[in-house]
């Protein structure tokens, strides 16, 4: 159930063209990896770690993104790169991409492995699917959460801190965006990065 739950939010987020019910799919994708990755047999140190990072995530990101809506009346509108179809057949190729990684010799003993490709590779596919700001934050917000699952199938000996201290950067980027995409609303509120051609120094 679970790992239903981030195939289908992750296509949700590549396909989707509106703020709302794509914060709605985020908010499921990072609870189910997170819920996959966390660390039952960890010190108190790194479960309170990973409760920081999960409420960062799951609640600082995405009201932050409202605030930010509402405050400077952003459209919602994620602005699409390409037409439906086209999505359709982006996130059908990173199903199979990540079957075939999958399949690897060097993965055929994790049972996750696919999953965790797939959650990586859709994180990205968000960035590259949509010119709207918003969505390239909630993109890097997925890689974190993603790169946390990675860290939790392919080294689960490890202890829960380091597994949060590869999301450490995702974090720090996503502040960075918000800093920016607040910037970058006094000059264009559509929050495209089209806008970003007409900046000069």
């Amino acid at each position: 159930m679970v790992i239903g739950l981030i195939l289908i939010s992750a296509a949700l987020l590549a396909i989707d063209s509106r703020l709302r019910s794509a914060l709605i799919a985020y908010v499921s994708f990072t609870g189910a990896t997170l819920w996959l990755a966390f660390p039952r047999e960890s010190s108190w140190t790194a479960l309170a770690f990973f409760s920081v990072l999960a409420i960062v995530k799951i609640v600082v990101g995405p009201v932050a993104l409202i605030m930010l809506v509402r405050r400077y009346h952003v459209p919602e509108d994620l602005a699409p790169s390409v037409s439906l179809p086209w999505r359709l057949l982006f996130i059908a190729g990173t199903l199979l991409a990540a079957h075939e990684i999958r399949t690897m010799t060097a993965f055929s003993g994790i049972v996750a492995a696919g999953i965790v490709f797939y959650a990586i590779l859709t994180s990205m596919l968000i960035v590259l699917l949509h010119r709207n700001l918003l969505a390239h934050v909630i993109g890097l917000l997925m890689l974190g959460s993603a790169i946390t699952l990675a860290g939790a199938v392919f080294s689960p000996g490890l202890p829960g801190a380091i597994e949060i201290a590869d999301t450490f950067d995702a974090v720090i980027a996503t502040v960075v965006a918000l800093a920016i995409a607040r910037a970058l609303v006094a000059f264009d509120p559509r929050l495209d990065i089209r806008s970003l051609r007409e900046l000069r120094g």
